[in-house]
């Protein structure tokens, strides 16, 4: 609206405060006075008229002008702490910002019998292979949003029912592909054998 000169406009009001020029003074953005032209005709004569030029007052460039001071100074804050946020949680998905919180929330759970839950190689799989980044977000998110005691109790259900179930019935078919494996490997040794022998 203002164009490329409203991006240095809070660094001229702050000049301006601080030199001690108040706000009725000239702006070049928003000027008090300006020359107005227009024509008068003349009584009687429709073909004749006469220009005039004459200063005229722009009151409402005032108020133009603090309410864009205000506006660019709220911009300028707002900026400034979306920048800080975006900081703090780039730095709180950090890999190892991401484990703590996890193992804050997991042991929050005291009276837990869950062996596994103090297992390390556990929970950091759980972190960085189960849950990852977005997990982790939608995690942080639930708890600014809701409360810490919400987003520990989804955590350790997450990790009691849903990661450990899962990690127990791998560790479970791996045991049972290793045996049906094992049992292949012998039937193939005991017909080789008997290849040889008979």
């Amino acid at each position: 609206m203002l164009g490329s000169n409203f991006a240095l406009y809070g660094i001229q009001v702050l000049d301006r405060f601080f030199r001690g020029i108040h706000w009725d003074t000239e702006s070049r953005l928003f000027p008090k006075t300006t020359l107005c032209d227009f024509t008068i005709r003349e009584f009687g004569h429709p073909k004749r008229s006469h220009d005039y030029t004459v200063p005229c007052v722009l009151p409402l460039n005032l108020f133009n002008q603090q309410m864009f001071t205000f506006l660019y100074f709220w911009y300028a804050i707002v900026i400034l702490l979306n920048i800080c946020d975006f900081i703090l949680w780039s730095y709180s998905i950090t890999p190892g910002n991401r484990l703590d919180f996890i193992r804050k929330r997991l042991h929050t759970r005291k009276h837990s019998s869950v062996k596994e839950m103090h297992d390390q190689s556990k929970i950091i799989e759980f972190t960085h292979e189960y849950l990852e980044a977005d997990g982790f977000f939608i995690l942080s998110l639930i708890k600014e949003n809701s409360s810490d005691y919400v987003a520990a109790e989804i955590v350790y259900r997450l990790y009691t029912e849903k990661f450990l179930r899962k990690y127990r019935n791998n560790i479970t078919i791996a045991a049972i592909y290793d045996h049906i494996n094992t049992q292949n490997e012998n039937v193939s040794n005991r017909r080789h054998l008997c290849s040889l022998v008979c």
